[in-house]
């Protein structure tokens, strides 16, 4: 957002009135507030909410130390992220004028960062202020976006001890308020504090009203009011000297006539108060809440006042405070409501800014649409042009919708649409599109583009399919190339704007294209945009690349995506955005990944972690793939407690961003990690979580298919065939069946899947494919997998010729890597062909650390077996030493009570057990005595 078009009116503090009704027992409570991280004042319109925090900064501001207070007031057009942020900052800015300078930066750049990240720099920059201050959001409740609530809670999370927060709303925020109150970082005031007390009521009614009512009367109408201070305003309005000198009704036949609810009173009073005004007052009230911020010049020129009437006329009355005639300005006007309490707020200490108050303004309007409907479409057209012409754009354009003028209004967007995509403020242009006519927008090429974007980011592709026909049609116009009965107007565009435009479209078509898997239309769609898009469009630019980079990926084609990711890399870097050069860095890690080079990636995770850092990104949704990508990978290195750890933040950073790729990505990193640690409840839980998802959005096919294959692992590795049996039948799966990449790992499910039923012939012919394909894309890493279900396959048909030449190639290809979760993940078998390798003297080495990597199981309670096991099933040999710890074992001693009887350290100790495991083919202390007992190494009990 650029800072010139934002209203400072917002940001002032509301002056306070002289008359006001003091209320020292909510300014204590909230000075308690003053060691938390949040006050929050929330109660229905009218309860003096604003009046009373606007009163509490006065009172801050002469504390010692002083305090410093920054105030905005929100509306429905803050709803858009960026614009809040922007909001909030300017907001701070008037405590400290250099504060946010490099946030405001991040939300002005092309791919604005997330929220979480503009705070980080926000929160860090406050820190190092050393004085206490206090940032009000008042009209909370106007709020509905959900990234701006998760805005806030980032923010109250981390907020600085010095920085308070105050939320005046009419509704509780979704906000973690129960989590603030069990911290003690949280004070409230609700409707039930902020009633007026009866000496409050009639302190206000007789001292600041004027109305001289009687004991019995004030207290009548406090509890016919319930304390309610706008009731008591409107009632206060109604029996003020108009009414009753003309003797309509006495105080207490009016107060007794109060009955029912809020909204029946408050109906019943606006009409009296309304009912007492002259005509051109009740003319100006109405029309003029169209507007949700009043000045002269502008309620003028909706009024369509001449400068001829642009004078003050008083009437000759001489009661207090004179009335303005027909012909005052709107000035004037404002200054004779806000004399007369007649529910009009000023924003400013020159009292050129108003607002009405909220209750009020929705009272007025709908009187409005009730009795003069026809107005309402002029008034807002005639706001329009008078915000164009004083330089407030976004203001104009809302009023041009309300007026339903469409074709000033998508002139008007389309000449804002490049800046607000530029500077992060997508949502704001994307609720203006759709608020448009269709036929605005798709006559429209820019708008068009735009739409299709937001539409596909949003899951609609089929909408965003026939806007960027749109597009075509409308260009076509342009050029005179128009096939329609009835061409719509032809609009001049240099043959460059032509040419560009067709590149994002290209664009967004590759895109689109990878999300449904279609490699072909990504590679065309790609370089199409590449080949049309100027080399100053570099965001656009580098996105191509990306996607081009994701066709070679998809497909298999490792060295071709390896070279197109450097370029959009490359692309990335020249746009000097560190956003896309992490996404650029990130999609090159992935293809590393499959490479095999598993340090490689480390390396780039921890580089581009301490540029997330640096850069204030470090809270963004890419780091939080980032931290999956890193977590998966450690979890190979089986450095699984530091690969959780990864793992889980990671995906705690991409759910906040909403981003169904990147989320997806760090679940299946996740599942990975929980399923190495043998957590095979949490891994479900998170394939469920990506499920539900999927029921409600578009998710990438690749995404599903990875989460449908580590459901069929985890069922196969309890045991659960039939469930595996079933899902393959569902999924259509075909043994015969050459796989495209994106299906790949289902059918190395199935693979396994036909191992566990004994059909090691099917398995191994499919396994023969699959690896085919793997080694003729240099994917070392899905080979190694292969390898690997071929070994254990050959093993179950009992040849072990070809096992051990399946095995030694998966050890040699792992080897350079580092690789050790791979084997370790597929159990006990294993261990057993490991033994049998390191027997033979294959990668000795390597393959005792792979040996010392599988897990001691601790005992289930299982019956131990009773069957025979042949002595010549052993592997190899205990040595005296392992038969002396399996002893032990057997008499239920644990490991410390096992190191102390024989002089060894816990860790030698463990070592052993992982090779007594191994040996016999025991999952846990239970089985190993079970089995060392059935093949006589120790005697039976």
């Amino acid at each position: 957002m650029q800072q010139h078009s934002l209203l400072q009116t917002k940001l002032y503090i509301p002056p306070i009135r002289r008359e006001l009704v003091s209320r020292p027992r909510l300014l204590d409570w909230l000075n308690a507030g003053l060691h938390r991280n949040l006050m929050l004042v929330s109660a229905p319109a009218g309860f003096g909410k604003t009046t009373l925090v606007a009163e509490w900064l006065a009172v801050c501001e002469r504390l010692e130390p002083k305090v410093r207070t920054a105030w905005l007031s929100l509306d429905e057009g803050d709803n858009d992220p960026a614009r809040f942020l922007a909001y909030l900052i300017a907001a701070l800015r008037t405590i400290e004028a250099n504060i946010g300078k490099g946030a405001l930066s991040a939300l002005q750049s092309p791919q604005p960062p997330p929220a979480e990240v503009v705070l980080t720099q926000l929160i860090n920059e406050i820190t190092a202020i050393p004085r206490s201050m206090i940032l009000v959001l008042d009209d909370y409740h106007l709020l509905e976006a959900q990234a701006i609530h998760d805005a806030l809670t980032f923010l109250l999370e981390h907020l600085p001890s010095q920085m308070h927060v105050v939320i005046a709303s009419r509704e509780d925020p979704p906000l973690p308020l129960a989590r603030l109150r069990a911290r003690d970082q949280l004070i409230e005031l609700r409707a039930t504090d902020l009633r007026f007390t009866s000496s409050e009521a009639a302190d206000f009614l007789n001292r600041v009203m004027g109305l001289g009512l009687s004991a019995e009367d004030v207290a009548a109408l406090e509890a016919r009011t319930e304390g309610w201070i706008a009731g008591l305003q409107l009632a206060a309005l109604a029996l003020q000297g108009p009414i009753s000198m003309q003797g309509r009704k006495d105080p207490a036949t009016l107060i007794e006539s109060f009955t029912g609810s809020h909204r029946f009173v408050l109906d019943y009073l606006v009409e009296e108060v309304l009912e007492q005004q002259s005509k051109s007052i009740q003319t100006f009230l109405l029309q003029t809440t169209v507007l949700k911020r009043l000045t002269g010049s502008l309620c003028d020129a909706i009024l369509s006042r001449g400068a001829e009437e642009q004078r003050s006329e008083w009437d000759p009355d001489t009661s207090a405070p004179h009335l303005p005639s027909s012909s005052a300005s709107g000035q004037e006007i404002l200054e004779h409501l806000e004399r007369s309490n007649l529910f009009v707020i000023p924003l400013d200490e020159e009292r050129r800014w108003y607002r009405y108050h909220h209750l009020f303004a929705d009272l007025l309007w709908q009187r409005l649409h009730r009795t003069q409907p026809e107005q309402i479409p002029g008034l807002h057209g005639r706001a329009s042009l008078w915000y164009e012409q004083n330089g407030f754009v976004d203001e104009a354009i809302e009023h041009a919708l309300r007026a339903e003028d469409f074709g000033r209004a998508a002139d008007l967007v389309e000449g804002r649409a490049e800046t607000l995509w530029g500077s992060g403020e997508q949502i704001r242009l994307q609720g203006w599109l759709e608020a448009l006519p269709a036929e605005q927008v798709c006559s429209r090429p820019q708008l068009c583009i735009f739409h299709a974007w937001g539409l596909f980011a949003s899951g609609q592709q089929s909408a965003a399919e026939q806007s960027l026909q749109a597009a075509e049609r409308a260009l076509d116009r342009t050029a005179g190339r128009e096939t329609d009965a009835a061409p719509a107007k032809r609009v001049h565009m240099p043959v460059s704007d032509m040419t560009k435009i067709q590149g994002r479209a290209a664009a967004v078509q590759a895109f689109m294209a990878s999300f449904r898997g279609d490699v072909s239309e990504i590679i065309q769609y790609s370089r199409q945009a590449l080949e049309c898009l100027p080399e100053q469009d570099l965001v656009w630019r580098s996105s191509a690349a990306i996607a081009l980079g994701d066709a070679y990926s998809f497909n298999g084609e490792l060295v071709a995506a390896c070279r197109a990711r450097l370029e959009a890399l490359e692309a990335s870097k020249a746009t000097g955005n560190w956003y896309m050069i992490l996404i650029a860095s990130m999609k090159l890690a992935v293809t590393l990944r499959q490479q095999g080079q598993l340090q490689r990636v480390i390396e780039t995770c921890q580089q581009q972690w301490q540029l997330a850092k640096e850069s204030g990104l470090s809270q963004t949704a890419v780091v939080g793939w980032l931290l999956a990508v890193w977590g998966e990978v450690l979890a190979e290195l089986n450095d699984l407690e530091r690969a959780i750890d990864r793992a889980e933040r990671g995906t705690e950073l991409t759910e906040r961003s909403g981003d169904v790729a990147m989320i997806g990505w760090s679940y299946v990193c996740l599942v990975r990690a929980l399923f190495s640690r043998g957590d095979m409840a949490g891994a479900e839980e998170i394939i469920q979580k990506m499920e539900n998802i999927a029921r409600e959005t578009h998710v990438p096919p690749w995404i599903t298919s990875l989460m449908a294959a580590w459901q069929a692992r985890i069922w196969l590795a309890q045991d659960k065939l039939d469930a595996a049996s079933q899902w393959a039948q569902e999924r259509g799966l075909d043994a015969d069946r050459d796989p495209a990449l994106v299906h790949e790992m289902e059918y190395i499910a199935l693979a396994r899947l036909l191992i566990a039923q004994g059909r090691q012939d099917e398995a191994s012919k499919l396994l023969r494919r699959l690896l085919d394909a793997t080694e003729a894309g240099g994917r070392i890493s899905r080979a190694i997998e292969i390898l690997n279900l071929q070994a254990l396959s050959a093993q179950a048909g009992d040849d072990t010729a070809k096992t051990m030449t399946s095995l030694e190639r998966a050890l040699s290809l792992a080897e350079p890597g580092g690789f050790v979760g791979i084997f370790v993940d597929e159990g006990p078998p294993m261990a057993c062909l490991l033994y049998q390798a390191l027997d033979r003297g294959i990668a000795p080495d390597y393959t005792r650390r792979l040996l010392a990597a599988f897990p001691v199981v601790e005992p289930e309670k299982t019956a131990p077996s009773s069957t025979k096991v042949p002595k010549s099933e052993l592997i190899e040999p205990l040595s005296e030493r392992e038969i002396e710890v399996l002893q032990l074992i057997a008499e239920g001693l644990t490991n410390r009570e096992i190191a102390t009887r024989l002089f060894l350290s816990v860790n030698t100790v463990k070592v052993h057990s992982r090779n007594i495991y191994g040996k016999l083919g025991a999952h846990n202390r239970t089985e190993a005595a079970a089995r060392a007992q059935a093949l006589g190494i120790l005697p039976s009990t």
